[in-house]
């Protein structure tokens, strides 16, 4: 259909147009296209010698294609070519969602293809669009720009070079020099898909986001909710909190908002500052508060010290903040350090005392010695074993040579410890000592076996010196041969060096209580 405000020499002339217009438009029709009314126009002409299968539309020009309209100041309608050139104060109008602005645009209504140049903006529900030049295709409601581009919402501004716009499925396409701003994010990559309606940008390829300059977070695939702080990172992916902890796995559900993450397989939790790492399949964790859980296959290092502290339990707890940090390991606890070895079904730790606190069938390792009761405390100064306080029917027990073994056993022990050998041990309650001196020449002299209330031994190079005893006692000395079987061990005497972790990787090892109990001495059988 043609409006009606037009301004025509001869009235003939209008006749013939308009009947050669409508047959037109019933051929178009016919074959199937679709073809672009002109609805209004302040004025038209024709340029017969330059143009002549051009109309030349002035002033207020509307067109109508489908449900887009277009609203122009100059307009050349090629008609039979269903095509239009138009010029100054462009504007499109899809819908009730979908508004494009520009200052120059070449419209095929075959194709449906426009191409929008000269400040454009696209409107897009609460979204908006501004680029030098707009590709448009009508019939799919896509846009594609090349030459630059900036989004704007309510909350994020995105640019980029290059951008492949769905307004139908609300989901966008940015190529090269992505950078997505909020108030509190700064996202880069190289391509980015966003979802305009929902908020969400996804990403495939390396990006960089931080958060506040407080967080920098990496992934080369994911997504990222911009209205919830929710993100899922899926590949070689890490959250780096300026604070010191870095978080490390091949899947990370973190929301920033509550701190909240989720890490699964190759987990790696890492603390700069308390020198610290855990490692496992599955990690829960709080990052503000520090608190956090890491199982299945789950360990930790302490790399604080001269040699690293390699810890493995069932599950790991880990607390604390800036100041301090505490662990605790829970089910199967071996752990491992170059002076310093143990085992036990629970273990606690604190920065601030670094005292370990051993629970349940607890045994320790240092140097040559085996330490063993019900409860066991290690003090630790200057990152290394100061003190072993050990509660409840405390034993331990060195190794003389492959058929004889030192042994001190009592209600409560304590052992000092200096330059990673133990220098004195002091036993309370109902305390036994059985012991091998030597001659100058090294040979074994016998077995003492002594008995008092309290008893402290002194040693030094590794070897008994001396030993005291309150109140005095007089041990009974056994020649090496004739010692009574029941005179060899105290009552709790147990060897455990067969459990004892060899190295960092013996820590995941796994025993039984069964494997912890002594082996029943064999009886001599008797003519």
């Amino acid at each position: 259909m043609i409006g009606t405000s037009f301004k025509f020499i001869s009235y003939s002339k209008h006749i013939a147009l308009f009947c050669a217009l409508c047959l037109f438009n019933v051929i178009v029709v016919a074959q199937g296209k679709s073809p672009i009314f002109l609805e209004h126009s302040g004025t038209l002409s024709f340029d017969q010698k330059q143009q002549a299968d051009c109309q030349v539309l002035r002033n207020d020009v509307v067109f109508r294609q489908g449900n887009t309209r277009l609203f122009c100041d100059v307009a050349n309608f090629y008609e039979q070519r269903n095509k239009i050139d138009a010029f100054g104060n462009i504007r499109i109008v899809q819908g009730d969602s979908l508004r494009i602005y520009g200052e120059i645009l070449h419209y095929d209504g075959n194709t449906h293809m426009a191409r929008i140049k000269g400040h454009v903006r696209v409107v897009h529900h609460n979204t908006v669009l501004e680029t030098d030049s707009l590709d448009f295709d009508q019939a799919n409601n896509i846009g594609y720009y090349y030459t630059g581009g900036r989004i704007t919402d309510k909350e994020n501004v995105l640019t980029s070079k290059k951008g492949d716009l769905s307004f139908k499925t609300n989901l966008f396409t940015f190529r090269e020099n992505v950078h997505l701003d909020n108030k509190n994010l700064a996202l880069r990559t190289e391509v980015l898909k966003y979802n305009s309606k929902q908020k969400i940008a996804y990403f495939s390829v390396p990006t960089n986001i931080w958060y506040n300059e407080k967080t920098k977070i990496y992934t080369e695939n994911g997504w990222y909710n911009t209205n919830t702080d929710d993100c899922q990172l899926m590949k070689n992916s890490y959250v780096n909190h300026f604070g010191g902890k870095k978080l490390k796995a091949d899947t990370i559900f973190y929301n920033k908002k509550t701190g909240k993450m989720i890490a699964r397989q190759h987990v790696q939790l890492t603390d700069s500052v308390q020198k610290m790492l855990v490692r496992g399949r599955y990690g829960n964790f709080v990052q503000n508060g520090d608190d956090g859980l890491m199982r299945d296959s789950a360990y930790a290092v302490d790399f604080s010290g001269t040699d690293s502290l390699y810890l493995h339990a069932d599950t790991l707890k880990t607390k604390g903040d800036s100041t301090y940090h505490k662990m605790r390991g829970i089910g199967n606890v071996r752990f491992f350090r170059a002076d310093l070895q143990g085992k036990c079904d629970s273990v606690s730790y604190s920065t601030t005392d670094s005292i370990l606190n051993m629970y349940e069938r607890p045994v320790l390792w240092s140097d040559s010695a085996q330490i063993c009761g019900e409860f066991i405390q290690l003090y630790q100064k200057n990152k290394k074993a100061d003190m072993i306080w050990v509660k409840g029917w405390a034993l331990v027990v060195s190794q003389v040579d492959s058929t004889h073994f030192n042994q001190i056993q009592g209600k409560t022990l304590k052992a000092y410890i200096k330059d990673n050998q133990v220098r004195k041990v002091k036993v309370e309650g109902n305390a036994i000592a059985v012991y091998h001196p030597r001659d100058n020449d090294g040979s074994l002299i016998g077995v003492n076996r002594a008995e008092s209330s309290t008893l402290t031994t002194y040693l030094k190079n590794k070897k008994i010196e001396r030993i005291v005893m309150i109140p005095a006692s007089t041990g009974t000395m056994y020649p090496i041969d004739q010692v009574p079987d029941d005179k060899k061990y105290v009552s709790r005497y147990m060897w455990l060096d067969g459990i004892r972790p060899k190295n960092k990787m013996d820590i995941f090892t796994r025993y039984t209580v069964q494997d912890e109990k002594p082996k029943a001495k064999k009886k001599k059988n008797k003519k």
